[in-house]
């Protein structure tokens, strides 16, 4: 029968080894919070990609002109920039939130 030296019961080995162990382990941690970070960061879609999909169920009847209103609205409030209302206006017509 082989005997095991005394190496791991050393409270130093022992400190050591469990050091290793944690770090390894944080080390897994970071890994799979920064992959679902990643994946999580793509799924967003951008303000104006946002808008764009809006202003389409717009022109298909989805919703109507209200509740784009209200949308932008809200959105403006949220945000610093203006914004833009994609449709077409007359010459006449010099309202802030349009541009052709």
């Amino acid at each position: 029968m082989m005997v095991m030296p005394d190496f791991f019961t050393s409270p130093l080995v022992q400190a050591a080894t469990s050091v290793v162990i944690l770090c390894i382990l944080i080390s897994a941690a970071f890994y799979v919070v920064a992959s679902y970070r990643d994946y999580v960061a793509d799924d967003q879609e951008t303000g104006s990609d946002a808008l764009l999909k809006l202003l389409e169920m717009h022109r298909k009847g989805d919703i109507s002109e209200e509740e784009i209103r209200t949308i932008q609205a809200r959105t403006q409030q949220q945000s610093a920039g203006p914004i833009i209302h994609d449709e077409p206006t007359s010459p006449d017509d010099s309202s802030p939130n349009t541009q052709t």
